[in-house]
């Protein structure tokens, strides 16, 4: 599996897979949602527009001026994995230092993205196997993450 996940995913410049044993996941098989929350635009600034309480609607200026986005909070699925015990919480406590260490260069080679946003906060976190028992150690996290200025 390790050849298939490295360098998919880089944060700040490390290979995410390859020193954390951290990668995107997903809730089920042929799901894309990380890459849907990614890739989706974002919304729009409104327009300045004044209201009269006599007139209907709104009114704009004849030229629009330029369109901008709002910032945005996107949600990506992590999972964890590694063979010891011990080796599941050294990777599981490097990542979330990482993710709290202030801006992250997401980047994504397969789709020549790169994005610059921050940690807020984990909403939800499965732990998928007992961390007692030998084997293959494995849980995942949504990460809700902020982009205040948003690249499409």
């Amino acid at each position: 599996m390790e050849k298939i996940l490295e360098g998919l995913l880089l944060v700040n410049n490390q290979d995410v897979y390859l020193q954390y044993g951290a990668f995107l996941t997903e809730d089920k098989q042929g799901d894309y949602s990380n890459y849907s929350a990614l890739l989706k635009p974002p919304s729009m600034k409104d327009y300045p527009a004044v209201v009269y309480r006599e007139r209907d609607g709104e009114e704009l200026p004849e030229v629009l001026p330029q369109p901008r986005f709002e910032a945005r909070d996107v949600t990506l699925y992590f999972a964890i994995v590694a063979e010891t015990t011990q080796n599941w919480l050294e990777r599981y406590t490097g990542f979330v230092n990482l993710l709290k260490s202030g801006w992250l260069q997401i980047r994504l080679p397969e789709i020549d993205k790169t994005y610059r946003m921050y940690y807020k906060e984990c909403s939800s976190y499965d732990q998928l196997t007992f961390l007692e028992k030998d084997g293959l150690y494995a849980a995942r996290f949504k990460v809700k993450l902020r982009e205040p200025v948003p690249s499409v």
